[in-house]
């Protein structure tokens, strides 16, 4: 199951689609995943079939062995995609179902007894992976040379020998996941996504939903950013004990399963291993984030003058320019505008994204309990992928749009190619950006392009919102995390978690703007930490790897880079990410190339200073 995110808990833009527009949004159709949902009754042929591929797999445990012949080991590597197959498919099918209602009953019922099937599942077939870790390095060698397409999932494995444990212990593991980690989570949602906010507008309280009240982050009107912010904030404030709690218990286990169990040597080493990708590269990625603070700063400082807000605050961060007036987009334009866009890039990969919407593959309704942000489910390669958002019609949205296409292309350009399969054709995480936000890039280019002078003011001041947003804002969650998991392996309580955020959040503003104190409650809003420890990195890395991209794309022009630029998404999870942007002729170990990026965000800096 390949879930990938854009959860940025500001980037929606103020104004909402009516009740009758929003009711005339697209949901999804989950029959290509489960034929058909019945309650709590599963789907009986998916799991008669994973049960008969499991029963027969367990019998030939026996065969492995150090004389096993190279025609027989991808025989039996090959059931065992088919059984991941299945697994995914299931877990697909649950995350889904529950995300359309979180309050559901039966939803996070489906969802709870998906988990336990494919816990028990990985167990019965883990014995696999611990043999072919067992095995000789001269035996591993003569098998991966035969096994054409599955190679880097083999060797991916391998490298984690150091970290693996004996087989009743992973399985103790496995189950314990499913009525600890995952019901923690599950609870966390449950809680999060049931919130509704009372918020005073113009003399009226409306109580609006996660995603509305986060479209008010945006309003021209800063009484109503107020209202906005303070809703939400006090909200987590009042939760904060319930919410802090289960933070530090889903650290605790991270740590203790980590560290003292599988013996890694820092709590972000888990992350890097699993991405493959080496400390030294993710150190100074974040090493140039910080050291770029200063660049937002400038940019904030600038804003609050454009803005004649002279007291300016967080609460201005994401505030639009007075003089333009945001456009409302239908559906049916917001489509229309992300997809010509792409074709104007290439028609193949517009075609990708054209595949989504025609096979109803997608979830734009805005509903009480459905889960916040957006995201893209790549389910399995013979699956086109699935996008969830809720669709307000601004700009931001539209982007929104663009960017979870911009995952679907990557899955599905990766799943057509010929080594791919259900074990690699998930890119990773440091590399599941790469289309997401060279998508968003377009679109800007084009507003850009078709915009005058003021216009282009504004849209130049959103796309350095949504810069730091997901570069910088990202990195420093990453940073309060690194501090946060030391000082919960230490002992701290949930208040001093706060100031630590608040502490954060000062650091990256600087004297650029004012923090509010309230706003020490905000991490306990970002799902990210919760459900995917230090996985906010990828964010950062993923749009300065992109702003590299596509500086090579505007000097290049779309006929000679795209096809490169194609190949780069095809590889999905076939490579390591330091092999495949070697091969574009990147050093991700290197500050330098990190560097490169924010010169991109300087130059934007620096025309939007010529136009003020």
């Amino acid at each position: 199951m390949n879930l990938q995110t854009k959860y940025n808990p500001d980037a929606v833009p103020a104004q909402t689609l009516d009740s009758t527009e929003t009711h005339a949004l697209p949901r999804w159709n989950l029959g290509d995943v489960m034929p058909a949902r019945s309650g709590r009754i599963f789907q009986a042929e998916i799991l008669d079939r994973l049960e008969s591929l499991i029963v027969e797999f367990e019998r030939e445990r026996s065969e492995l062995n150090e004389s096993i012949s190279q025609e027989r080991f991808l025989q039996l590597l090959e059931e065992f995609e088919r059984i991941e197959r299945l697994r995914s498919r299931l877990g697909s099918y649950a995350y889904m179902y529950f995300s359309e209602d979180t309050r559901s009953q039966d939803a996070r019922t489906f969802k709870s007894r998906t988990e336990e099937i494919e816990a028990d599942a990985a167990n019965r077939i883990l014995f696999f992976e611990l043999w072919w870790k067992s095995l000789s390095d001269s035996k591993i060698d003569s098998l991966i040379s035969v096994a054409t397409g599955y190679q880097y999932f083999l060797k991916k494995l391998i490298q984690t020998r150091p970290y693996t444990l004996s087989e009743p212990v992973e399985q103790a593991i496995n189950l314990k996941d499913v009525t600890g980690r995952s019901a923690l989570l599950q609870i966390y949602h449950q809680v999060r996504d049931s919130f509704t906010y009372d918020v005073e507008i113009e003399g009226v309280t409306k109580k609006l939903t996660d995603e509305l009240v986060r479209d008010l982050f945006h309003s021209n009107k800063r009484a109503e950013r107020k209202a906005a912010y303070s809703a939400s904030l006090s909200r987590f404030h009042q939760n904060s004990d319930l919410l802090g709690e289960i933070y530090k218990a889903l650290v605790r286990d991270w740590l203790n399963e980590g560290i003292k169990l599988r013996r890694y040597g820092t709590s972000i080493s888990i992350r890097n291993v699993a991405n493959d990708v080496p400390d030294e590269a993710v150190s100074a990625l974040l090493e140039v984030c910080k050291e770029n603070a200063v660049l937002f700063q400038s940019f904030f400082k600038l804003k609050a003058k454009l803005l004649g807000i002279r007291d300016y605050s967080r609460i201005d961060l994401y505030a639009p320019l007075p003089t333009i007036e945001q456009r409302k987009y239908t559906w049916e334009e917001g489509m229309n505008l992300v997809l010509s866009t792409f074709a104007t890039f290439n028609e193949e990969f517009a075609s990708y994204a054209k595949n989504i919407f025609e096979q109803n593959h997608f979830d734009a309704q805005i509903r009480e309990g459905k889960l916040g942000g957006a995201y893209c489910m790549s389910v399995s390669p013979d699956i086109t992928p699935y996008i969830l958002l809720s669709y307000t019609g601004n700009p931001r949205s539209v982007a929104t749009m663009a960017h979870e296409l911009g995952h679907g292309i990557h899955s599905q350009l990766s799943a057509r190619r010929n080594k791919n399969n259900q074990l690699t054709f998930e890119a990773p995480l440091p590399l599941a950006e790469t289309a997401s936000v060279f998508g968003e890039l377009l679109l800007m280019d084009r507003l850009l392009a078709e915009s005058d002078a003021e216009s282009r003011k504004s849209l130049l001041v959103e796309m350095l919102n949504d810069a730091y947003a997901t570069i910088l804002r990202q990195s420093f969650f990453v940073l309060f995390e690194m501090e946060s998991h030391e000082a919960i392996g230490s002992g701290v309580n949930v208040d001093e978690l706060c100031s630590k955020y608040l502490s954060n959040l000062k650091t990256q503003f600087s004297d650029s703007m004012d923090v509010p104190e309230e706003f020490a409650y905000e991490w306990l809003s970002i799902p990210h930490i919760y459900q995917s420890p230090f996985y906010c990195y990828s964010y950062s890395w993923g749009n300065i790897l992109v702003m590299a991209l596509y500086k090579q794309y505007r000097e290049e022009g779309a006929k000679a880079f795209a096809p490169r630029y194609m190949k780069i998404l095809a590889y999905g999870g076939s490579e390591s990410p330091e092999k495949i942007l070697n091969e574009a002729g990147f050093d991700i170990r290197s500050k330098s190339f990190w560097q490169s990026g924010f010169d991109e965000l300087s130059r934007s800096l620096g025309e939007l200073q010529k136009l003020v």
